[in-house]
């Protein structure tokens, strides 16, 4: 894993040398154009200086082949994670501007499944758990931009293969813990299957009908499951709940109408 400093020009647009305080996550994305250098990538957010493309930036690209380019400075905000919405998890454990407060890592990738190459994938992990270790967070700290605002399918490859997700952070979370127990590379099928949903960790494979109205409902700020990210699908609700749910999806609906 190379590291190589290419720090992006001071400008309003990709490097506003604004000052973050403290990282509370590492946000992961992809470029949406197969194939592409990091040098091209870098050279997209520099040219935003020209304030003719909007904002734009991350803090990190990882190259095809590995190699990683530093674009800003760990201390200074980049724009990565910028919508009109966002999630209720993030609005919980991030900040109502996670911009603020989080680390964006942009990858290079094969084609537009956002399959990344062997080399871009483990200096994905490698860096990742450098990065946990040096903000004292974990591999829950983890998120992909659409688990921030909801609605990019970004990283696409993670996105639609939650089970690469699930398993790239359980990697993530053995080289944290230095758990040698697991082999890394034989998951077993069983925990694989286990985790169908986007948002939630516990729905398995015989409920995975519930899984996508799960995950719309959690966009929707109506079904959080609690604080580990777990829905616990085949626990009867309690009536605080289910009036917590109404309560939360009436709040919705009308929002919608106004």
């Amino acid at each position: 894993m190379k590291m190589i400093e290419k720090l992006l020009t001071p400008n309003d647009y990709s490097r506003p040398r604004l000052k973050v305080k403290t990282i509370k996550g590492i946000v992961i994305h992809w470029v949406a154009a197969p194939m592409q250098k990091a040098i091209n990538t870098w050279g997209f957010f520099e040219n935003r200086k020209f304030g003719k493309t909007n904002y734009g930036s991350a803090h990190y690209i990882i190259d095809l082949n590995g190699d990683i380019l530093r674009c800003v400075p760990e201390n200074e905000m980049a724009y990565h994670v910028g919508s009109t919405t966002y999630t209720t998890s993030a609005l919980k454990r991030l900040s109502t501007y996670p911009n603020n407060c989080t680390i964006g890592i942009e990858c290079n990738h094969i084609d537009m499944s956002g399959k990344m190459t062997s080399e871009t994938y483990q200096s994905l992990l490698d860096f990742c758990v450098q990065l946990l270790k040096r903000y004292n967070l974990t591999e829950n700290d983890l998120w992909l931009h659409k688990e921030v605002v909801g609605w990019k399918d970004c990283h696409r490859w993670f996105v639609n293969n939650p089970d690469e997700w699930a398993l790239f952070k359980e990697k993530v979370g053995q080289e944290l813990h230095g758990d040698t127990s697991k082999n890394t590379e034989n998951i077993t099928k069983e925990k694989v299957l286990y985790i169908m949903s986007k948002y939630f960790k516990d729905i398995p494979e015989k409920m995975k009908w519930v899984s996508d109205p799960a995950d719309r409902l959690y966009e929707k700020g109506i079904v959080l499951g609690d604080e580990k990210g777990n829905l616990h699908p085949d626990q009867p609700a309690t009536r605080a709940e289910v009036i917590t749910f109404i309560d939360r999806a009436v709040e919705y609906v009308l929002k919608e109408v106004k």
